[in-house]
């Protein structure tokens, strides 16, 4: 199939859905099909047309801002789909889907954000809105049970269904790394990761408030950044503990296997989460994740297996989790050991592209567009 991924957040930003749909293209790339990412000029990425791991990578000359965007991308989608003629059109991220109304070609939609649950939180006519926004959409997909509820909630009208993130886990190993030095930490001190951007949805300001808790001795690394970072500084700067922390800002994921390696244990401490790429990209490095039960992360961390589940909002909680894993070497690595077995067998990139495969399949060629009159017709 030739298959056209439409997104905002792309490379080289970091971030759930940009290293989603990375991922996701790399893969259906190397299941032989065609793909034409649809994106908008970021960062030093500024080329009309590119490549990328396999895919044709195309940045029209769009702003972030709407109504501009809607308006300049559907323009430049009419003269792109003359031209070009691609099987079926998949949304990543709530931005494009007014951009995608009125094309002759099945549309398909992955809701992923936080954005989306904020939305419909503000009442009746929020939903309403979501379902108008959505009603030229042939099916839903979503990478947390959570998120597939909220599409539901607004009466979408087709088919909704859960498909996780993935992980490459041919290049997120376990293995050796020079980072512990760099960061001059010993290697006998348990080092714990929160690999987040330090954004208020993620928790981190409960982490910074959980680190100040901690009985047993450990060094914090940062891996992101964010309007919090302020907020958490100063938390651990008060509770004595900034001195023991490394903020490494934003890390191309490129880089993120050697910080994984370098740490002992890995933490979620979100409020809203789909199936963390992050605490994939964890689990692939043989890292146990101590995580809260919300969205998708209780689809990753097997409680007692391959990791711990606390309640969001709890620092003490979130404390005495990562306490035990610090103190108790031999489950870090056992509860390591499981989690990535767990994510080599059940998130593999190339299982998730031929699961996502599936179903566009459901809507290309006679099957596909009948598939598509009756939702129309239903809608």
């Amino acid at each position: 199939m030739r298959i056209g991924l439409i997104t905002a957040d792309f490379y080289p930003n970091v971030g759930g859905v940009a290293a989603h749909v990375v991922e996701l293209g790399r893969a259906l790339a190397k299941l032989g099909h065609s793909v034409d990412v649809i994106t908008r000029p970021l960062g030093e990425q500024r080329q009309r047309t590119s490549e990328l791991h396999g895919m044709s990578v195309h940045r029209p000359p769009v702003p972030k801002g709407k109504p501009l965007f809607t308006w300049l991308m559907r323009t430049w989608l009419k003269v792109f789909l003359q031209r070009e003629s691609l099987d079926v059109l998949h949304i990543h991220g709530l931005r494009p889907l007014e951009a995608t109304v009125g094309l002759d070609l099945p549309v398909i939609f992955t809701n992923h954000t936080s954005g989306f649950l904020k939305r419909i939180e503000k009442g009746p006519a929020a939903r309403r809105k979501m379902t108008r926004r959505l009603a030229h959409i042939a099916h839903v997909l979503a990478p947390s049970d959570e998120l597939v509820a909220a599409t539901r909630a607004v009466d979408y009208p087709g088919p909704v269904d859960f498909i996780p993130n993935g992980v490459d886990a041919t290049r997120f190993t376990p293995g050796p790394t020079g980072q512990r030095a760099v960061w001059k930490v010993a290697e006998d001190e348990v080092v714990v990761l929160l690999a987040r951007r330090l954004v208020e949805k993620n928790g981190v300001v409960v982490f910074a408030d959980a680190v100040t808790r901690l009985q047993n001795a450990s060094r914090i690394v940062f891996a992101g950044d964010g309007a919090e970072r302020p907020k958490v500084e100063q938390i651990l700067r008060d509770g004595g503990c900034l001195d023991r922390c490394v903020f490494l800002g934003n890390v191309p994921n490129p880089d993120m296997p050697d910080i994984y390696r370098a740490a002992n244990i890995s933490v979620l401490p979100s409020f809203m989460e789909a199936t963390s790429i992050t605490g994939l990209e964890s689990m692939a490095c043989g890292l146990p994740l101590v995580g809260t039960r919300v969205g998708g992360i209780p689809t990753l961390i097997r409680h007692e297996e391959t990791g711990l589940l606390v309640d969001s909002h709890d620092p003490a909680g979130l404390a005495q989790g990562l306490d035990r894993l610090i103190a108790d070497r031999n489950l870090r690595v056992t509860m390591g050991q499981a989690a990535r077995q767990r994510a080599v067998a059940h998130f593999a990139w190339e299982q998730i592209a031929a699961q996502t495969v599936e179903v566009y399949q459901r809507y290309v060629g006679d099957a596909g567009n009948q598939s598509c009159d009756q939702l129309r017709q239903a809608g």
